[in-house]
């Protein structure tokens, strides 16, 4: 599920913070790194919560307006569409779900007065009207609201607060996260049931998950043992700057690069240079990509005449970069 660039950010991330601290000890470097990988997981399952919550909020504030003293027509006689829907039911239901969501002490009900601004403004949308309106559903249709709502759910400025009061280091994942939990709920299909298993953000029943994890396992240790090797590669190919005088983070990337150049050598040099550049832009300054694109092009260069880029596989090679 996570992507290549998403774990090479993070790797990123791990090599900035050991760039500017103190801190040497690659194995625990190492093991933080794979933990914060893994604890998505936390931040996915409790994003993917919010559905299940404000569905029994709702089916509650039904039973609720029914049981009033002198309820109105439509308190009596409630429209039970959106709390009979087959997709949500089967969420509540996730044998997998539940038991994720009670490890992890997951327990909304102390926010009920933001679920009931959820569910006022949520019912004044189009999308849901006209779910209301159908004569008949199909899992699509149930899907397609429970989708709909999730978006509603996770652009909700008090509830993100409320996420990233939890746990502080979501916060520069979270919307990252939201998108991997949307891609998921996507996914599922009328089979999903109670007794399936729930998809993770990062999951090790996938031996492909397990193999871009160790990518970016490696990619962080071999970065870091070779930061001198690479600190000497950057300074002989800055003609018109000073080392010192270059951003930090520039620096990093640049030493990510060269880790990528010489040691992977099932990754195409393109990839390499064009992931660099994105990195720059996310990360960085407005000028770091054409900083980081021109030093890349020289030390490419120079390592490939070295014969230190040897590269594996077809369509590895890019004449492009001669």
């Amino acid at each position: 599920m996570l992507s290549r660039h998403f774990l090479r950010s993070k790797v990123l991330q791990s090599l900035y913070a050991h760039a500017v601290s103190d801190s040497d000890d690659l194995n625990v470097i190492e093991k933080n790194f794979t933990h914060n990988i893994r604890r998505l997981n936390d931040l996915g399952i409790t994003q993917v919560s919010t559905l299940v919550y404000f569905w029994e909020f709702a089916k509650k504030s039904i039973e609720e307006a029914k049981a009033k003293f002198r309820p109105t027509q439509e308190e009596a006689n409630p429209n039970m569409r959106f709390v009979e829907n087959t997709f949500a039911i089967a969420l509540s239901d996730n044998y997998e779900l539940k038991k994720a969501c009670d490890y992890l002490k997951i327990n909304w009900t102390n926010y009920n007065d933001i679920f009931r601004n959820l569910y006022n403004t949520f019912k004044t949308k189009d999308a849901y009207k006209n779910y209301m309106a159908l004569e008949a559903t199909t899992f699509e249709d149930d899907k397609s609201i429970i989708i709909a709502l999730f978006k509603h759910i996770m652009n909700y400025e008090a509830l993100v607060d409320i996420f990233i009061e939890r746990n502080l280091f979501w916060e520069d994942d979270f919307y990252q996260v939201a998108q991997y939990s949307l891609n998921i709920l996507k996914k599922l299909d009328s089979s999903f049931s109670a007794a399936s298993e729930f998809p993770l953000i990062y999951d090790e029943r996938n031996s492909q998950e397990i193999e871009d994890l160790d990518f970016a396992t490696q990619l962080l240790r071999k970065t870091i043992l070779s930061l001198d090797e690479n600190t000497d590669i950057i300074r002989h190919n800055l003609k018109q700057w000073e080392y010192d005088r270059v951003a930090i983070m520039d620096i990093v990337i640049l030493k990510m690069a060269i880790t990528e150049f010489v040691s992977f050598p099932s990754i195409p040099e393109k990839v390499t240079i064009n992931e660099c550049v994105e990195l720059s832009k996310e990360y960085s300054t407005d000028k770091s990509k054409l900083f980081i694109n021109g030093i890349l092009d020289k030390i490419h260069n120079e390592l490939r005449s070295q014969g230190r880029i040897n590269k594996q596989g077809r369509g590895l090679f890019d004449e492009s970069f001669l």
